[in-house]
């Protein structure tokens, strides 16, 4: 005799009563054993494994044990499935339907224990489909009278459940006042109607200790119209059976003040994901949370910044760096980052890891070197910091980078002697001017590039030249008329390739000295000699 392996499914919709040492579940899957038993010389076993669900509804498949149940029947580990009634199964034709190509595809059948039927016939078929039909239509008629039910609970002003507004507890399903509570939300409303700001209402609470409200849950309490002793459903406002503990008057002006501010708010393109090119990347040394775009506006002009989340949400009280403005954050680090990017090969290699599809404009661009950056736009910049930079800590007085590997390899010899594990600590970075925050990057940091395209082309000419000339293909006289030159400035020209290579490192990054220029060395005579060459023009 085959063995068929036999699973019991229970479910039972709320999860009350589950407690108890014998609730319905245990019910169900007891009378499922019972009848498992009485088909035993049909070679029904029971299989160990529970598939039990409490609290869930069967107008869906987003169940654990039945996805288990699901799962183990592809598995080839079950092929007879129990239950008590169809409905704890599914209340759902739709989900039948699926259920029933599963068990069909995997030669698996089902039974209920209280309800006689055969499926192998077109009339039992029938049979199970109008207990569906019954079983989803009892399930949505509940559905509609717990609606309805809600909705004239509503309008009548009664509290229906949910989170209890601040200011009120729950008793017997009703609401009653927190006097302590109550005196917190009185103030709320009146220094808001005092000041217009949310974030001064925070401070004020912060300082007067109370305790501290997110922006955003503030908000939302100003709004609310259960304060006012009010009851709403959707967009109709009905007389609660609580009393208020804000006046009508102080909440209507309360939500003119902050229905005329959303209006001058929305009137703003301001768009967070497209400003500041360190986005992502900042934290805030004193409060230790993330920096984000922001943006405030002050006599018609509006004004960007980088502020940690916890000042945002909490009140700018919680840190005391402050906010710091966009543009002079971003100027800061380009500053930075500007010479790590001066050589021509690198600085190709990051662009077309960047925009592969400009390598057209890039290579345009190389005569400038110094202004690749200024003709980025706002995403590769952003893509070119997050290739360079993994984080970025401001605290008070200093910058903490900590860059990436391929930035490591970069590092100028100043900034390499600041930095120790990956990180470099910059001193003093921003200074305050009468209120106002100003960028005051050291010396040694804030690199004076001064790139000199006469120089470099003049380079680039010199090497092409002693190319050809090396080869035998033309004498510099041949080559001085091709190129319509005088043939002894040609000579003191090509002497330009025997600069040093740290020198010519120096010339293409625009940090050589200010009395190495070219005028200078085509004068002069450019010693053999490395070391003094060095001396001579000042590159240490």
């Amino acid at each position: 005799m085959e063995e068929v392996k036999c699973a019991i499914y229970t479910r039972k919709s709320t999860d009350e009563g589950l407690e108890k040492e014998f609730n319905t579940l245990e019910a169900q899957r007891e009378a499922g054993e019972n009848y498992i038993k009485s088909q035993k010389h049909q070679g029904w076993v029971l299989v160990e494994e529970h598939y039990d669900d409490g609290g869930f509804s069967g107008g869906n498949m987003k169940r654990p044990a039945l996805q288990r149940l699901l799962d183990d029947i592809k598995c080839g580990k079950i092929n007879m499935i129990v239950v008590y009634k169809i409905d704890r199964l599914t209340r759902s034709l739709v989900d039948f339907s699926k259920m029933v190509d599963i068990f069909d595809k995997y030669h698996c059948s089902f039974v209920s224990v209280t309800q006689n039927f055969n499926t192998s016939d077109s009339m039992g078929r029938l049979t199970l489909n109008m207990l569906l039909s019954f079983a989803q239509f009892e399930r949505e008629i509940g559905s509609e009278r717990v609606r309805d039910k809600t909705a004239a609970s509503r309008k009548k002003g009664m509290w229906t459940g949910g989170v209890v507004p601040y200011g009120y507890r729950s008793i017997n399903k009703k609401l009653e006042i927190e006097p302590q509570e109550a005196d917190v939300v009185k103030f709320m409303f009146e220094m808001y109607l005092k000041y217009k700001s949310v974030m001064s209402v925070c401070k004020l609470l912060t300082e007067n200790g109370y305790r501290d409200f997110r922006r955003d849950a503030l908000l939302r309490m100003l709004k609310n119209p259960t304060y006012m002793g009010k009851i709403k459903y959707k967009d109709e406002l009905y007389d609660g059976q609580h009393k208020a503990i804000i006046s009508p008057k102080i909440f209507e002006s309360v939500q003119y003040i902050l229905k005329n501010k959303e209006k001058s708010e929305r009137t703003c393109l301001f768009n967070k994901n497209e400003v500041g090119i360190l986005r992502g990347l900042l934290t805030c040394g004193c409060c230790h949370s993330p920096m984000t775009p922001a943006s405030c506006q002050s006599h018609g002009v509006r004004r960007f910044y980088y502020t940690s989340t916890k000042a945002k949400y909490y009140g700018y009280h919680h840190c005391s760096n402050g906010a710091v403005p966009v543009q002079l954050m971003d100027e800061c680090i380009l500053k930075i980052v500007t010479p790590l990017i001066s050589d021509i090969t690198v600085l190709n290699g990051l662009i077309n890891k960047i925009s592969t599809d400009k390598s057209a404009e890039i290579y345009k661009a190389m005569r400038h070197p110094e202004k690749i950056i200024e003709k980025m736009v706002e995403r590769d910049k952003l893509q070119l910091m997050k290739l360079l930079i993994k984080g970025i800590v401001v605290n008070y007085d200093t910058i903490e980078i900590t860059w990436s590997k391929v930035a490591l390899s970069l590092l100028t010899s100043n900034l390499l002697a600041q930095t120790q594990d990956h990180t470099t600590i910059i001193d003093y970075p921003f200074k305050r001017n009468k209120g106002a925050l100003i960028l005051s990057l050291p010396e040694d940091i804030a690199q004076n590039v001064n790139y000199s395209t006469e120089l470099i082309m003049a380079l680039c000419k010199a090497f092409k030249y002693q190319k050809i000339i090396s080869t035998g293909k033309q004498s510099i006289l041949e080559l001085a008329a091709q190129e319509n030159i005088d043939s002894g400035y040609l000579g003191r020209l090509i002497r330009l390739t025997c600069l040093a290579p740290d020198i010519i490192k120096r010339i293409l990054a625009g940090t050589q000295p200010a009395e190495l220029y070219l005028q200078r060395l085509i004068r002069e005579d450019i010693p053999p000699i490395w070391a003094e060459q060095r001396k001579l023009y000042g590159v240490i």
